[in-house]
């Protein structure tokens, strides 16, 4: 056709009109004309000899120009969601490519289950304003798809030259992916209603506001800042277009954003100050892992890894790169295969996952190809990707940056073919070290009596696997421990949270002896584990497990529980892409509550949101996620993966065991909404028998209004870990702060009783499931407030049960009473040691 530029089908499939496409941006065709096709395949092609104008960072759309046409094709809808998973680029931006030459291959089962749709949308974006010529119904890869006019020639946007320029202020990108291809549309189509021409610049780049192309080029990302100028002759046509567009991008672009003003830079690890260590002085920390130890010092350093940045062989370079991804790819197969037990396994799957993750791989192919080693390039992009984890803000993602750091290490190791490096370690040694990746511990044998860490957080991978050796760890110190010499005695007080450094001839004395009572008492606590845990004048404390899976339940019932106190479903969910079926749920509740053997079983329902993100639930980005949206205040939003988790509960025999908790209840209305569904949902599973269904008391409100939730709520469970960091304001993350969020400030004691009080109004027991109820130092108190379950991990239940049994109701009552007038956590810690000599 003499006057046409036909454009062939990407893809074998089906053509659909774009007015059917579920998106306005592509149906009211606010990017352009054009068709879509529903892929039978997976890969998509040129469909014109061309060059590649732009390939977003997600690759999940493309854009080729002829020289006079330009067309973006967009796998999907909302797959910008996706983060690049379920594509593979074959090609870059600036690329010139051929005509059915692969460009993009793409999962399209990946996409189905994870998005809203897999279809292909193939959209004229310039020249604009133009009607193409579409087919539709069957269509094969290489068969004309549309065509345009080619008396059309491409717009500028930008008319005549303008006299004057009227620049906005900066405009801060509220998107959470970005400017891709939907709010660049709308912003170009936006910028279309005036007639002069309008720019878009970041930095020294700059592009037509009217070009989607142009935008999309620009490759905005989030917190990043642009300003828009107007060139026209006329200020006051020129300062309305600045306005409207301003409050376009401010408000999104009709995407949901969390926030309009920039967020505050993170501070870098190595920015946190640290603390000199001062001879026979206890030194604060948080306790990874409790329990005392003693021993001498050995510094953990990290041998650098040094590689060249330039190679004059980029193929060579790939290749060896592909070798070494597979060889460690390999490594971490082994190591799921081989792990002890579920948690290790579930790390080295993290680390598999994140290794085989296509930004890490396509980011580390496109810098070889600029001329740097392998080495340098693998290095640059786990950079990238750890820089993105602390600009999320979230706590949860900036502890997986230790896990990039290890394949980082790893990798390098792999491509200058340097073994690992190999430690020794003499009996009683206690580690010293800044921060420790997972691999490190497995280093660590039995003559690593404990750990002591500057960074670190207690919820940290590397924490659960010295957790798992029953490791006495002290982590977020900010001591300086670069400055301990080797072979320095030191004592860890897990308890207490804290450490001394070369103890005087007393101090050693009294520590070491509390070290030989505590594993005599130890070994006593156990012959006894499997007695019920009674105090002197009668009153029974159920002691219950905190659990994350089926094995920690046998091995909490292994160690004495009565029940299961917490079992964390959510770690169901973290380790999907999507939302775990109803059969796998059931599956893995049943084996939990069938290995309890009939004790009864708290499952409390997903607990997402705030430092646990889960990117296939509906939550947009905040600024302040622990005060957002988190618990039960997704659920709405998210009914059908909350139904279906109840109805997997409900599944579990014998009913009479199970115990549905919610958490982060803050209103009446919302235990009273949450239970009336969870019992639309027994009933309609037609269960018979009395299902017990509590909450959480996290939030100080709730605890506050117990006796009004008393009513609604079967149960009640402290989380005192939220309640102490929503009372003292303080995030139990923080770096500098989390060692001043201790659970006995009076404060949290008060709310403790305060809904010990309001739940006993109408007979409502009352558990307490958070840190506080493995603290030895608390247990008299909790007791003496009215709390009569405790909910600790497997390790410690032996232990706390013991201390039960030697405890007295009436002491532990007039104790509390007391403890409720002190001023501040240590007046109370050094009442309680006086009291309980505890």
């Amino acid at each position: 056709m003499a006057n046409t530029f036909e454009v062939f089908s990407p893809v074998s499939g089906t053509a659909i009109a774009l007015s059917q496409v579920p998106d306005p941006v592509f149906s009211e065709k606010m990017l352009g004309d054009g068709v879509a096709v529903d892929p039978s395949d997976n890969t998509l092609v040129a469909p014109f000899d061309g060059k590649v104008l732009t390939l977003n960072k997600n690759l999940h759309a493309i854009t080729l120009s002829n020289g006079t046409v330009e067309v973006l094709f967009h796998i999907g809808l909302e797959t910008v969601q996706l983060k690049g998973q379920g594509f593979k680029a074959l090609v870059a931006a600036g690329d010139n490519v051929k005509k059915g030459q692969a460009l993009i291959e793409f999962d399209k089962d990946f996409i189905v289950k994870n998005a809203p749709s897999a279809w292909v949308m193939c959209v004229l974006t310039s020249p604009m304003d133009v009607a193409v010529k579409a087919v539709s119904g069957k269509v094969k890869k290489g068969e004309v798809l549309f065509s345009v006019p080619t008396s059309q020639t491409v717009q500028s946007g930008s008319g005549n030259a303008a006299e004057n320029v009227v620049a906005s202020a900066p405009i801060v990108i509220t998107n959470p992916n970005g400017l891709h291809a939907r709010p660049a549309g709308m912003l170009a189509r936006a910028a279309k209603d005036f007639p002069f021409q309008i720019t878009l610049h970041k930095g020294n780049n700059s592009c037509d506001a009217k070009s989607v192309v142009g935008i999309m080029g620009l490759a905005l990302n989030a917190q990043d800042s642009v300003v828009l100028q107007a060139h026209t002759t006329d200020a006051a046509a020129a300062q309305k277009a600045l306005d409207t567009l301003r409050e376009l991008i401010l408000s999104g672009l009709g995407e949901t954003v969390g926030t309009s003003r920039p967020a505050t830079a993170p501070v870098p690890d190595e920015l946190i100050p640290t603390v000199p260590v001062q001879k026979g002085v206890f030194v604060k920390g948080l306790a990874a892992c409790s329990g005392l130890a003693e021993g001498k010092t050995f510094l953990f350093k990290h041998e650098e890894v040094s590689f060249t940045e330039n190679s004059s062989q980029p193929q060579e370079e790939k290749v060896m790169f592909e070798d070494c991804l597979l060889v460690l790819s390999q490594q971490l197969e082994q190591e799921i295969k081989n792990a002890a037990n579920k948690n290790a396994k579930a790390i080295a799957g993290a680390h598999l996952e994140m290794l085989q993750d296509p930004f890490l791989t396509q980011e580390t192919l496109r810098t070889i190809e600029q001329g740097k080693t392998a080495a340098y390039s693998f290095n640059e992009a786990v950079r990238k990707s750890i820089d993105l984890l602390r600009q999320t803000g979230s706590r949860f993602l900036k502890e997986r940056i230790a896990d990039f750091k290890d394949l980082r290490r790893r990798m390098i190791l792999l491509l200058n073919g340097q073994p690992e490096p190999s430690y020794h370690f003499t009996p009683g040694t206690i580690i010293l070290a800044e921060d420790l990746l997972p691999s490190d511990v497995t280093h660590f044998g039995k003559e690593v009596a404990g750990v002591v860490m500057t960074l670190g957080s207690p919820t940290a991978h590397v924490s659960i696997l010295l957790r798992n050796r029953n490791i006495p760890t002290l982590v977020n110190t900010h001591a300086r421990l670069e400055d301990i010499p080797n072979a320095t005695p030191i004592f860890i007080d897990g308890t207490q949270g804290a450490f001394i450094i070369n103890p005087d001839a007393h101090q050693a004395s009294v520590l070491h002896q509390r070290c030989e009572q505590a594993r005599a008492q130890e070994q006593a606590d156990r012959e006894h584990r499997h007695l019920p845990a009674v105090t002197k004048d009668g009153t029974k404390i159920e002691v219950g497990g905190n659990i994350n899976n089926c094995e920690d339940a046998r091995n909490a019932l292994e160690n004495g529980a009565d029940s299961l106190g917490l079992v964390r479903t959510e770690f169901l969910f973290l380790q999907e892409t999507q939302a775990p079926s109803y059969e796998k749920q059931s599956q893995q509740y049943k084996e939990i509550v069938g290995a309890m053997q009939g004790r009864p079983v708290t499952l409390r329902t997903l607990d997402i949101g705030g430092d646990k993100p889960v990117r296939y639930l509906t939550i947009a980005p905040e600024e302040n996620p622990m005060l957002g949206l988190r618990g039960v205040r997704i659920y709405d939003d998210n009914i059908e993966i909350f139904r279906t988790q109840v109805r997997a509960m409900l599944s579990v025999q014998p009913a009479r065991a199970l115990r549905i908790m919610l958490p982060m209840v803050g209103t009446v209305e919302q235990m009273r909404h949450f239970r009336q569904i969870i019992e639309e949902e027994k009933k309609k599973a037609g269960v018979k028998e009395p299902v017990m269904i509590g909450m959480m008391v996290e939030i100080p409100a709730a605890a506050l209004m117990a006796e009004q939730f008393a009513p609604v709520a079967d149960f009640f469970s402290i989380g005192t870990n939220d309640l102490t960091q929503y009372t003292l304001a303080i995030d139990r993350g923080h770096k500098v702060l989390s060692a001043q969020a201790d659970g006995l400030s009076p404060a949290v004691l008060q709310l403790i009783a305060q809904t010990c009080k309001g739940a006993q109004t109408c007979g409502r027991p009352v558990a307490v499931c958070g840190a506080m109820a493995g603290d030895l130092q608390a247990v008299a108190l909790l007791i003496g407030l009215g709390v009569r379950e405790l909910a600790v991990g497997p390790g410690a239940i032996a232990q706390v049960k013991a201390l039960v049994c030697r405890l007295n109701l009436a002491q532990c009552q007039q104790a509390a009473a007391q403890a409720l007038r002190l001023e501040d956590a240590a007046q109370v810690r050094e009442f309680v040691r006086k009291t309980f000599q505890i």
